[in-house]
C-alpha cells in the first residue's frame, strides 16, 4: 500500500490500506458509548476536551461519535497507552481491590 513511506502514524496508514481494500474498522465502544482502547493515560482522557476547531487536534479529528470527560472511558476499558510501571501497579491495586 505504502511500502516506502516512513511515518510515526503507522496505525493511520494501516487503516488507509484497509479502507482501500474495503475492510472497515469495527466499533469497539461499549453499550454506553465509552471507549475501550485509549491512546493516553486515564487522567488525560478524564480531563481532555477537544479544541473549538476539532481539525486542529489529531485525536478529536480521528475520533468518531466520542464522548468527552467522565463518560469517555468505558467502565471495562481494555487498554491505555503510555502507562509507566508505578501507575500500572496503582491501577491494578485500585481495579482489583488491593487498596
Amino acid at each position: 500500500c505504502f511500502p516506502h513511506l516512513k511515518t510515526f502514524s503507522e496505525d493511520v496508514m494501516v487503516a488507509t490500506c484497509f479502507r482501500k481494500m474495503d475492510i472497515l474498522p469495527y466499533d469497539t465502544k461499549d453499550d454506553a458509548g465509552g471507549e475501550r482502547y485509549m491512546p493516553f493515560q486515564p487522567g488525560h482522557h478524564l480531563t481532555y476536551f477537544p479544541p473549538k476547531n476539532p481539525k486542529d487536534d489529531w485525536y478529536s479529528n480521528y475520533s468518531v461519535d466520542v464522548k468527552w470527560g467522565k463518560d469517555h472511558c468505558a467502565a471495562k476499558s481494555v487498554a491505555f497507552h503510555y502507562i509507566k510501571e508505578d501507575l500500572m501497579r496503582r491501577m491494578h491495586a485500585i481495579l482489583y481491590h488491593y487498596c
